[in-house]
């Protein structure tokens, strides 16, 4: 509904002389001419997500932007017509996976129309005050660390630390843990909880620039340097919102979805 929406707004949009450069053409290609106005129909969602570009007609776009949204449209109109050669669209391989693409698009579908109707500003606020409340007086800390596979690698890589080895080489060297190695196995800021309770039981004691002996977790074995320990930046309610809208949203879901099972009786028999 919303693309067929934007089709017959765009159609209205084109009627009007006021509107009329829209009509402008920026290409050519074998099947003929390309307008502003079919570009912009086709990525007009697209850009209006983006904060720098919503709002903005063709004209105003980045030159770099402008071209790459050309030879997009182009190339997809191109697609289209070697898939009609092809005879995708006969195909049965085809039908089936737009089948489970329909599928999947009717249960977000659900799932929006569930969340959209049930989150209120009010809650949005409540919850809002419950994360200031929870977080006032607590400390966070910023950690790096080396993560190898047993103790004794991680006890020959503390000795070279005290022999005055850089940690963050050895963590290019030694770390298996791939999310942090690039950034000398930093992983910022974090509160207590959020951690495996081995590691942050020991990271929370741990002074300014201190590194920890071998520390054990599901894991394997860590080296735990502090970096840096502070009273918790408490979020302002915009920087906090989307987190909390997702928190409310997946309560909501999982809500629907025991109360949907409870409703349909479900019995495994695995």
């Amino acid at each position: 509904m919303k693309r067929l929406a934007i089709i017959f707004l765009s159609a209205t949009l084109l009627s009007s002389p006021a509107l009329a450069e829209d009509n402008k053409v920026i290409a050519t290609y074998i099947d003929g001419d390309v307008t502003e106005a079919q570009v912009m129909q086709q990525f007009k969602p697209v850009l209006e997500m983006q904060p720098e570009n919503k709002g903005k007609s063709f004209s105003q776009l980045d030159k770099n932007i402008q071209e790459l949204l050309v030879k997009g449209y182009i190339n997809s109109k191109l697609l289209e017509k070697e898939a009609d050669k092809l005879k995708i669209r006969d195909s049965q391989e085809f039908k089936n996976k737009i089948k489970g693409i329909e599928t999947q698009m009717i249960q977000q579908e659900v799932l929006e129309r569930l969340i959209k109707d049930k989150i209120t500003d009010k809650m949005v606020d409540d919850e809002y005050k419950a994360l200031v409340a929870s977080l006032k007086g607590q400390e966070e800390v910023k950690t790096s660390h080396i993560l190898v596979d047993t103790e004794e690698q991680a006890k020959e890589i503390k000795k070279k630390l005290n022999k005055g080895s850089n940690f963050a080489d050895l963590v290019k060297e030694f770390s298996k843990d791939e999310g942090s190695k690039a950034n000398g196995g930093e992983i910022g800021y974090v509160l207590k909880g959020q951690l495996v309770p081995e590691y942050e039981g020991k990271a929370f004691t741990l002074k300014k620039n201190e590194v920890s002996d071998p520390v054990k977790t599901q894991f394997g074995w860590h080296l735990i340097k502090m970096l840096d320990k502070r009273a918790v930046q408490i979020p302002t309610k915009e920087q906090a919102e989307q987190s909390i809208r997702n928190k409310l949203s997946k309560e909501i879901v999982e809500k629907y979805f025991t109360d949907l099972a409870e409703k349909a009786k479900i019995e495994l028999k695995l």
